[in-house]
Order: structure tokens, then sequence, then C-alpha cells
């Protein structure tokens, strides 16, 4: 099983971090990776539609405010894996001036791209941090 683990730290307190990021179908709204983000099944299911046009269906499966996380799978997509568990979670102190994000994956590849499918999700999950920091910044 590979597994994926990318954290930031940003100078804004936990709870507006997760305030902003931590309904599951906010996504859209800070990573510049995802066109749309489309609640289905109640808000259990998002189904997301990247910049380069492709759909990934992910379905809740915990969430957490006292913990500011959230985990969730991915139910169907055109990525090349299996058994896809991703947890997006915020820490820091209450009321602190800064607080760390961590967003990580685990995941079962087909065979022969492992190694690019980690590539992929590092890519991704750093690429929505940096848009992270930026909109905290503002």
């Amino acid at each position: 099983m590979a597994q994926v683990i990318v954290s930031v730290t940003l100078a804004a307190s936990a709870e507006r971090v997760w305030d902003f990021i931590g309904g599951f179908q906010s996504l859209a709204e800070w990573s510049s990776s995802i066109k749309t983000s489309l609640s289905e099944h109640g808000g259990r299911v998002r189904r997301l539609k990247t910049t380069d046009g492709a759909i990934i269906a992910e379905r809740l499966q915990s969430y957490s405010e006292a913990d500011k996380s959230y985990s969730y799978t991915i139910v169907s997509g055109p990525i090349p894996v299996k058994n896809y568990r991703s947890t997006l979670r915020v820490t820091g102190e209450p009321g602190g001036t800064s607080c760390v994000a961590e967003w990580s994956g685990e995941f079962d590849a087909a065979e022969g791209v492992e190694e690019v499918m980690v590539g992929a999700f590092q890519h991704l999950y750093e690429t929505a941090f940096v848009d992270l920091k930026r909109i905290m910044a503002i």
C-alpha cells in the first residue's frame, strides 16, 4: 500500500482554517486543481471535476468537528488506484495564531504505476496547500 502525507504550516488559527476547508464540499473553493464539487447523497458524496476535465466521485467516511478532520474514499474515477482512503486535518492550539494542515492518503496502485500515482497525489496535495496558504494570507 502506497502512502502520501503532505503538511503545511499556516499563519492563521486552526479554527479559521477549519471553517474554510472543513466542509466536505469546499475543496473547489481552495484548490485550483478542482473546478467544481457537486454534492450528492445528502452531502456524503462529492463529484469533483478537475481542471483537466476528469470526474472523480468521493464518499465521506468520517467527520469530526472536534478533531477538525474528515476522511473519505474514492468511489469512481479515472485514477488507477484501489482502496484509496484520505484524511484532511487541521491541528493547532485553540485561539492560536498558526496551525498545521495535513492531507494524507493511502492506496493500492495498479501494477507499474505506484510511483506515478504517489507523485500525482503528492503534487495535488502540495498544490492545494500552496493555494490555501495564499488564501489564508489575505
